[in-house]
């Protein structure tokens, strides 16, 4: 039920994000969407300034900030605001929508399970064959590595299970 439910929300999500999808390919020109946008509207710093009511220089502070990836979205919104603007804010995945995503990690997650079952089973055998190995002749020395081996892989295992 509850895989149901994340299901119906990617899918949603997807109708929601879809005029957003295309935008991903859009890239933030050089001077920043700020500069750009402030210079195709035809205002100057100061005027910008004046509804920011801020000093000119801090509107170049926010372009710049912008640029640099350090400005806020409280900022960024502010200013947008000054420029009869509105931000418009997503996040979409890098390729594809958020259904295939969710499949990729379903994918990757069963996959990593699968896997972690393999290491699982070659460990058992290994135990196995060593704790055979010990009814056998040897050495006491040889023996006791083989118990300390043993005692080893079993504490691993436990902590990787505690782990998760």
């Amino acid at each position: 039920m509850e895989w149901q439910m994340k299901v119906v929300a990617q899918k949603d999500l997807d109708r929601e994000l879809r005029p957003f999808l295309t935008a991903r390919r859009v890239h933030r020109p050089s001077g920043g969407w700020l500069r750009t946008a402030r210079k195709a509207l035809g205002l100057s710093a100061a005027a910008m300034a004046k509804d920011l009511r801020v000093s000119p220089s801090a509107v170049f502070q926010m372009e710049r900030a912008e640029s640099k990836d350090t400005i806020t979205l409280r900022r960024l919104e502010d200013a947008a605001r000054a420029m009869s603007c509105q931000l418009v804010y997503a996040i979409v995945p890098y390729q594809g929508n958020f259904e295939g995503q969710a499949i990729e990690w379903v994918k990757r997650y069963l996959w990593r399970k699968k896997a972690e079952r393999k290491r699982k089973r070659k460990l058992a055998l290994a135990i196995a064959a060593i704790e055979k190995s010990e009814g056998q002749q040897g050495s006491p020395l040889a023996k006791q590595r083989l118990r300390r081996l043993v005692e080893a892989i079993r504490e691993k295992v436990k902590k990787e299970e505690a782990a998760r």
